[in-house]
């Protein structure tokens, strides 16, 4: 369990913070999340890479998009697993944000999505995290 713990706290990481408080939250998703693009492929950790991150400013959508080498499969009882981590990690507030919380942004609509694929880029599992899932 100790290494699952590790694992989702790599999945986890938010590595971006927003900075202009005279932007409105769109515009300042819009340039951290450009600028985590032009940074990637990240390497997270050993087998894990962030390969992509975008921006859906109509859908309100924060994407981010890694690689995990090594896996071919994640089942569907896994995958709720590491949805349940993400939750966990965004309920306690504790984020990468300096001037607004993780609840804020999905109080403002947003949503987070991660996709996990395997080294070949197929997809492994897609998470979405809303405001309802904090409820």
């Amino acid at each position: 369990m100790k290494n699952t713990n590790k694992f989702f706290m790599m999945l986890m990481a938010l590595p971006f913070v927003l900075m202009s408080c005279g932007n409105s939250i769109s515009d300042q998703i819009k340039k951290e999340m450009l600028s985590m693009k032009s940074q990637c492929p990240q390497y997270l950790s050993e087998g894990l890479i962030m390969t992509d991150v975008n921006f859906y400013e109509n859908e309100k959508v924060m994407e981010y998009i890694y690689s995990i080498e090594g896996l071919e499969y994640l089942g569907d009882s896994f995958t709720e697993v590491m949805k349940e981590g993400l939750i966990e990690a965004f309920s306690s507030d504790i984020s990468a944000y300096e001037k607004f919380s993780v609840k804020t942004i999905l109080k403002g609509g947003y949503r987070f999505r991660y996709i996990y694929n395997d080294a070949e880029g197929n997809n492994l599992c897609k998470i979405d995290i809303t405001k309802d899932d904090l409820q």
